[in-house]
């Protein structure tokens, strides 16, 4: 009973989290490229679209896959994807001779805010990276209550693998069997051998009380 006030916050917040877009969260994963290659081809039909209609200014749509760009991808194609869109305005303005002025302010704002959101997904994917791999130093309410279990459960942290660790948080975070999977760039059943080891060293056995020992994890939301 005195738990429970405790278990439903922390289920509260895994659930609003799983809409959170965290930044960078395509960088490394296997539709980063094809993000990138739709973010460029969107850039591509806003710059037709502002040349077949001469007397509107349509090019700050590509603001929308700019943004999408500079916080999903990594650095490198975050590049990529803004030298494209610099060209796209750049021949818009060129051609577009009746609205030149406009487009050269459209484009200069639009490319100030991808450069600022892009500085923030960089400090803010790397400020959680470094959280995520910190170590929890204090004793939680989520704690086992008998010396028994307190020894057993942090005899169970300290045995677990590097990539155990790293599965049993995400598993922790509220992502999927597929998703842990497509994260860490293993197969599905590694990763859930891998939980299956964790849940055994950890004395648990499902993902409910895995999610509820999230701060113990490391996971500072929880």
């Amino acid at each position: 009973m005195g738990r429970e006030p405790i278990r439903r916050p922390i289920r509260a917040r895994l659930r609003y989290a799983r809409f959170l877009i965290r930044p960078r969260a395509l960088s490394g994963t296997s539709l980063e490229l094809p993000f990138a290659a739709g973010c460029i081809v969107a850039l591509g039909i806003a710059l037709v679209a502002e040349v077949l209609t001469p007397d509107a200014v349509v090019d700050v749509v590509a603001l929308l896959p700019l943004l999408a760009a500079v916080w999903l991808l990594s650095t490198r194609w975050a590049v990529v994807v803004g030298v494209i869109a610099i060209v796209v305005f750049l021949t818009a303005v060129t051609l577009e001779v009746g609205n030149r002025l406009t487009l050269m302010l459209v484009g200069s704002v639009a490319l100030i805010t991808a450069v600022v959101a892009g500085m923030y997904a960089t400090a803010l994917a790397s400020l959680l990276s470094c959280i995520r791999h910190l170590r929890p130093t204090v004793v939680t309410q989520a704690t086992p209550s008998t010396l028994n279990g307190i020894d057993g459960f942090r005899h169970g942290i300290r045995s677990l693998t590097r990539r155990e660790l790293e599965v049993a948080r995400l598993g922790a975070e509220g992502f999927t069997t597929p998703e842990i999977a497509g994260r860490l760039h293993i197969g599905v059943r590694t990763v859930e051998s891998h939980l299956s080891s964790a849940y055994s060293k950890l004395r648990i056995s499902s993902r409910a009380e895995l999610i509820r020992m999230a701060t113990r994890l490391g996971i500072p939301w929880a």
